[in-house]
């Protein structure tokens, strides 16, 4: 899979602290276009001095909303310790990298257009405070920050714009700021776009999914990290070398002969949310799609099956491998009672003052006839939409594509190359480095996991199969459901096809 997010590129560029962005786009201008001054000579005088290896965005540097008031609702889930999210809504500098990054990304964007943010807090449930503005006539909100789970449910209401950019809009997911295949992957067809993902939403990637490999367990316990680069590097990672080297790793530390929180093992899971991303990594995927782009099921394969019996053997049936719903796997990693944990990037901001010596490798392959390696988005994940009711979607395009544009020069370099490849480091060795883009290379979502509580829950109910029943009769499982499922998604891509599309949106 194409890298999605383009960062090699953005290194090479030199990262200026304010916006440069230069007119590559037709002029779309409507109603609601913001005023622009300047003249067209100078922007494409501007374009043609950029060098070969720079990126311009679409969007005129002479444009400007004239001091109007941009709101974005968003959600903070500081509120609930086991996730911390990324936050649009830095109120100040604090020293922290990624927070000063987006606080000057966004003074920067603001100073540029000239316009103020309004960040207003959904208290949780985006959902129904959108579906109340629109519902009420409000146009209240011009840019949502939405977990994937819930505002992917809203399409089939009608309660979001289509954005795709060939309606008139300023975003233009080819460049490398937006995430190409992910946003594809929440699409139908060429003219139904109703979310964006991309470098503004540093989420995507903090909620993508890794295994955290404990370095000092491991050569306490007669292992070699290298040996474990070396397998990864191969494209070898599979679960039969996860099961041989965690899979026996058991210890009654406490002596009570009971297997307990208190004990050691070679892998703990504490959420069945786990089988999604085991899913994504094995090359098992809900959907395809035909000709025409359109998604088909294609569940019901040998591939799907044979992860059923792999992973529930993992879990299940090795000594070495824990599962209790709840716990607290974080902490055993940092009193170095476990080997392997699956994770994802945005806990690490845990570990950072703790003195475990991790290092970062991939879910493993179902075999090595995958070719790569993936790293499943979660569906918490913050995504981008605009409400239906927005009378300004396409001004508020425009500020979308500055901000990606912004954010994949100053913010994600922040994040990437600075927190994950120094801060959080624990390895200098050239191979944990390649692992890590190996990982990055790999994120991905998928159709079905995109949209699952459109096609009958279908992840929920792997969930449910694999980490509480144990139960490896997949194929019977489906065949029961399977009636609910395509019935689900035959709904779900009439209601994707037939929503408002950008210009209605906008009158």
């Amino acid at each position: 899979m194409k890298k999605v997010l383009s960062l090699l590129l953005c290194l090479l560029m030199a990262a200026p602290s304010v916006v440069s962005c230069q007119d590559g786009a037709a002029d779309n201008s409507t109603e609601n276009t913001p005023k622009e001054t300047g003249d067209k000579e100078t922007t494409e005088t501007a374009e043609e001095a950029q060098t070969e290896n720079e990126v311009v965005c679409g969007v005129p540097d002479t444009l400007t909303l004239q001091g109007e008031t941009v709101s974005v609702l968003n959600y903070d889930y500081k509120k609930d310790p086991n996730f911390v999210n990324f936050l649009i809504a830095t109120e100040e500098f604090t020293g922290e990298t990624l927070n000063d990054a987006v606080h000057n990304a966004n003074n920067a964007l603001m100073e540029d257009m000239d316009f103020t943010y309004e960040f207003i807090e959904n208290g949780g449930d985006e959902n129904n405070n959108i579906i109340q503005a629109v519902t009420a006539g409000d146009d209240i909100y011009d840019i949502v920050y939405g977990t994937q789970f819930q505002v992917s449910t809203l399409v089939s209401r009608n309660m979001l714009a289509n954005l795709n950019a060939s309606e008139g809009g300023y975003v233009d997911i080819e460049k490398p700021w937006w995430y190409s295949e992910y946003i594809a992957e929440s699409t139908v067809d060429d003219t139904h776009t109703y979310f964006l993902a991309g470098d503004l939403s540093p989420d995507i990637m903090r909620m993508s999914s890794m295994m955290l490999l404990n370095m000092d367990f491991l050569v306490n316990n007669g292992g070699n990290v290298n040996d474990v680069y070396n397998t990864v590097l191969a494209g070898e990672w599979t679960y039969d070398e996860m099961s041989a080297l965690a899979g026996e790793v058991y210890i009654d530390s406490d002596g009570d002969s009971q297997r307990t929180y208190a004990d050691t093992f070679g892998f703990a899971s504490y959420t069945r949310s786990d089988v999604d991303h085991f899913m994504a990594a094995a090359g098992v995927r809900v959907c395809s799609r035909d000709a025409e782009g359109l998604p088909y099921l294609t569940f019901n394969n040998e591939t799907t099956i044979t992860f059923v019996e792999k992973l529930i053997d993992f879990l299940w049936n090795k000594e070495g491998s824990y599962y209790v719903e709840g716990l607290p796997t974080l902490n055993m990693m940092m009193n170095n009672q476990v080997l392997l944990l699956n994770e994802k990037f945005f806990r690490l901001d845990s570990l950072r003052e703790s003195d475990v010596n991790y290092t970062v490798i991939p879910l493993p392959k179902i075999d090595t006839t995958i070719e790569n390696y993936s790293s499943l988005a979660h569906d918490i994940s913050l995504i981008i939409c605009i409400p239906s009711i927005s009378a300004n979607v396409k001004n508020t395009t425009a500020v979308l594509e500055k901000m990606a544009y912004q954010y994949y020069k100053d913010v994600m370099p922040q994040y990437y190359e600075v927190i994950l490849k120094l801060k959080y480091r624990r390895d200098s060795s050239d191979a944990a480095l390649q692992i890590l883009d190996l990982i990055h290379a790999g994120l991905t979502t998928d159709f079905g996991y995109f949209y699952n509580q459109g096609i009958g829950n279908i992840y929920w109910h792997m969930r449910d199969l694999i980490g509480v029943e144990k139960n490896m009769n997949f194929a019977s499982r489906y065949k029961r459901k399977e009636r609910t499922y395509t019935q689900s998604l035959e709904t779900l891509i009439e209601a994707l096809t037939n929503a408002e599309n950008i210009d209605s949106a906008a009158e």
